[in-house]
This record gives structure tokens, sequence and C-alpha cells, in this order.
């Protein structure tokens, strides 16, 4: 399977190779050598923006690759004594929920020409499904909130957006990668922290609770940096 999943994206590469439109870089572009590496990671880690990007983005996605695709299953099947083809499809709305949210959540953003409002709002959307699937105050199946976090989680694609529009056009590239090292070391600096505070308790319904708010806490975080970012979107740039 992951064989032909590599040709495929082999593939899809080659499409976007041929079809992408060329861009006129730089002057760091030209030089060559390891420099010409560097220098635009220097331009993009020099602002401040660039690691509240990351910092939202991340935070926001740990929820999402941790807390679902690692621990969701085994949570799901000890913690609640769901069957493992049960586990398996509540935490695939997840997914599921991106392929709604990212582009809806995307066109919400050009369409109001504001970012931070639909992050901030879909932010609270993740919480409050959080606290439908850790306490239950409502009768809403499971497999139905983690489809709508799943929705309101595609809200960490729009730092992306962000950390590019906050640095020059010449290093947008580099942008993209820069906020992805941010995403991965910050899910990866939280991965071992839920492993040693909630993960080892697992088969215990009352930490399972103590998972939800472990991430419903990231979410508040990832609000609370959000006040920080320079609003990039259409509107605010048509009020300067």
């Amino acid at each position: 399977m992951w064989v032909g999943l590599g040709v495929l994206i082999l593939a899809n590469a080659a499409l976007l190779f041929v079809a992408t439109p060329k861009e006129q870089f730089g002057p760091h572009a030209q030089e060559g050598g390891f420099g010409s590496l560097l220098k635009p990671y220097q331009i993009v880690f020099s602002n401040p923006q660039s690691y509240l990007c990351g910092a939202v983005a991340g935070l926001l996605f740990a929820p999402t690759t941790i807390g679902d695709m690692i621990w969701g299953v085994a949570r799901f099947q000890k913690d609640l004594l769901l069957s493992h083809h049960e586990a398996v499809l509540v935490v695939s709305m997840v997914p599921l929920g991106w392929v709604v949210g990212c582009p809806l959540l995307g066109w919400l953003s050009d369409r109001i020409g504001r970012r931070k409002p639909v992050i901030m709002g879909s932010v609270v959307v993740m919480i409050l499904a959080a606290v439908q699937v850790g306490f239950k105050p409502l009768p809403i199946p499971v497999h139905i909130a983690m489809f709508v976090f799943g929705i309101a989680s595609g809200a960490a694609m729009i730092p992306y957006s962000i950390i590019k529009e906050v640095n020059p056009d010449s290093v947008k590239g580099s942008a993209a990668g820069g906020i992805n090292f941010l995403v991965f070391g910050i899910t990866a600096f939280i991965g071992p922290i839920y492993a040693k505070h909630v993960g080892k308790g697992i088969g215990l319904t009352a930490n399972f609770q103590k998972g939800a708010v472990f991430w419903i806490t990231c979410c508040a975080a990832a609000i609370v940096v959000t006040f920080f970012l320079r609003e990039t979107g259409r509107a605010a740039k048509s009020q300067r």
C-alpha cells in the first residue's frame, strides 16, 4: 500500500512541477552555495511573527496528531471500552473533518478578509467538541463530536497562509518549510509530556477526561497566542 501511495505522490509531484508557474526569486537565490540555503531562513526566523504562526499551528495540530492519531484508538478502546473497529471509525472522523474544514475555513477567511477571527472561532468550537467528547454534557454521539472537532481543527492551516503574508514574497517557500519545522518541533515536545502525565494512566475513564482537559488547554493557549498575531487579511490591509 505504501509503495503504491509513494508512486502516486511521485506522479503528483511531477504534475505540480509542470503546472506550477515560475517565480522570480530574490538576490539570495542566485548566490549559490550553502549561504543561499540559509539566507531565506534567516529572514523567516528573524521575524517574531513566524514563531507565533508556528506556535498557533503547533498547538492546534497537537490534539489531532498526538491525541487522535497516536493515542486515539488505544484510548477509545481501553478507556471507553469501544471495539477496535469502532475506535478506528471514531478516530478517523478527525481527518475526515479536515476534508471539510480546511477548504471551508480557508474560504471563510478569504471571504471575510480576516484570519484571526476564523482561527479563534474555530478553536472555540474545538474546545466545545473536546468537552463533549471528554465529559458528554449533551446526548451527541462521540463520532459526531470528533467530526466537528476535525472540521474546526482545519483552522490550523490558516497560520500557514499568515506566515507567508508576514514575510517577503521571495521567501514564501522557506516560510512554509519554517512553519513545518516549528509545528513538528512543538508536537515532538508535547508528545512525551502527554505520555508521561496522561498516557500512562490509559484504561481509566477519569484519565480519559484528564486527556480531554490537556487538549483543551492546548487549544486555549492557541487562542492566547493568536491575539499577538498580525492580522494579514484583505479587510485589515484596506484599513491601513
